[in-house]
């Protein structure tokens, strides 16, 4: 796996100045490399993606009724 190389400004949402916004998102778990790396997508990028998650989704979704219907089928 290739290092991630961030900006001066990348760093700087990475790691916040204490009071910051940033820093507060951070302190409730919210890891900001993700957001810089998904910021480095064009917006197109991150409609396809979007668009596939959504997808993984609907098939997690359709497999869970199928199991479902199936496990009311063998009761």
């Amino acid at each position: 796996m290739d290092k991630v190389i961030y900006t001066e400004r990348e760093m700087e949402l990475i790691d916040p100045k204490p009071g910051t916004k940033a820093a507060a998102a951070r302190d409730f778990g919210i890891d900001l490399s993700l957001t810089v790396s998904n910021l480095r997508l064009t917006p197109e990028e991150r409609i396809k993606r979007l668009d596939s998650h959504v997808d993984g989704i609907r098939k997690l979704q359709r497999s869970v009724r199928w199991l479902s219907r199936a496990s009311e089928r063998a009761a």
